[in-house]
């Protein structure tokens, strides 16, 4: 239980909140030392539980100049009375970009500054960057954001990796996952029961659909007709669609769907597809959230050996990498597991311990807390 006299932290995220964005309530709520102090620009999505308060950077009816002028000051007339009777211990921006768009509050207000990067944010290109107003200001900040920012949270070792390539220095990146609570998900059946493959995500490059629908063609006749279901939208969607159709398979192209809906296609689905790669703008995958509800959820996954993969799963435990971009590889994976329910129960055995073991949200949030206690200190003890 959350008390006045625990130590807050602010958390911001420009637009509040995305529906693919869990992970962000998730942080929020699974605090148990600090207290949070949400923040955002601006109202996206209507996800969010537990009713904490969210608070605006601007002020009702507040125009573009003056949203520019607080960006640039970091000055926001009513939120620096809010956080003064507050005292924020720090700040915790997700996603680069917003940290560099914090910055100038945390630079006035003297606070430390923490950011999470989470995937595309530290893999694009720069050129990627400079197609948004937002990616436009974060390439002009970086070199302010990576001498003043305390720390940089890593959601695994490849975005570590990738932002050491970019330059960031070695000594403010520290690698803390993301996590879920298995126990919070359905009970589902023996994977002798349940049929099929199942993808979910964004239809964009890098999520490597196509990939996955030429593995699917290359199965023999009567395993192509186990369910292949698409849960997820995007610019893709019509071409994929087109692919299948001149495939000759029939992929059920189930659109968005809510978490329940989710987990439900889990439950009765016995292989999760994975077929993610590195897209042309460099686009990446930080650590699915997906993948760890995936295995929490007894499913065999299949992956390219690509990005983040050989951290998020146990190859040849609860898994199997094909290599990357070989749809031959992938088709033979498919099979391998489509024929056995008894190796995918395995599998789901051994996905399900590997989650409970490293990707509790318990065990993460507690090394997150840890973390902003040693940055607050480390601030303290050079003031």
């Amino acid at each position: 239980m959350r008390t006045d006299n625990m130590p807050m932290v602010a958390i911001y995220r420009r637009g509040f909140l995305p529906l693919s964005e869990t992970f962000i309530a998730d942080h929020i709520r699974s605090l148990r030392r600090y207290r949070p102090f949400v923040m955002a620009d601006d109202i996206v999505g209507g996800h969010y539980r537990d009713g904490q308060q969210l608070h605006l950077l601007h002020e009702p009816g507040a125009g573009k100049w003056k949203r520019i002028s607080s960006r640039l000051t970091g000055h926001y007339d009513h939120l620096d009375g809010q956080l003064s009777s507050r005292s924020a211990g720090l700040i915790h921006a997700h996603f680069l970009q917003d940290g560099a768009g914090i910055l100038p509050l945390a630079l006035r207000r003297r606070m430390p500054l923490v950011v999470t990067a989470h995937g595309y944010d530290a893999t694009v290109t720069a050129r990627e960057h400079a197609r948004r107003t937002e990616g436009l200001w974060y390439l002009m900040l970086k070199p302010v954001l990576m001498r003043y920012v305390d720390g940089i949270i890593c959601v695994s070792n490849w975005i570590r990796q990738c932002l050491l390539e970019a330059g960031y220095p070695e000594g403010k990146l520290r690698v803390i996952r993301l996590g879920i609570d298995p126990a919070e998900l359905p009970q589902v059946d023996s994977p002798s029961l349940r049929r099929g493959a199942l993808f979910v995500g964004r239809l964009v490059e890098k999520k490597g659909v196509n990939f996955l629908l030429d593995a699917w063609a290359k199965l023999p006749p009567r395993l192509r007709e186990e369910p292949l279901t698409i849960i997820g939208d995007g610019p893709m969607k019509p071409a994929l669609m087109d692919q299948a159709r001149k495939l000759g398979i029939q992929p059920v192209f189930a659109g968005p769907q809510p978490r329940e809906a989710v987990f439900a296609a889990m439950a009765r689905h016995r292989i999760f597809a994975m077929p993610s790669i590195r897209a042309a703008n460099g686009d990446s995958e930080g650590l699915p959230i997906v993948l760890m509800e995936a295995q929490a959820m007894g499913m065999a996954v299949v992956a390219f050996d690509d990005g983040p993969m050989r951290e998020a799963i146990r190859p040849g435990q609860s898994g199997l990498l094909a290599e990357r971009r070989d749809t031959g590889s992938y088709a033979a994976h498919l099979e391998r597991l489509l024929l056995s329910a008894d190796l995918c129960e395995s599998f789901g055995r051994a996905g399900r311990e590997w989650v409970n073991n490293s990707f509790h949200i318990r065990s993460n949030m507690a090394e997150l807390e840890d973390y902003y206690d040693e940055i607050i200190g480390r601030r303290e003890r050079r003031h």
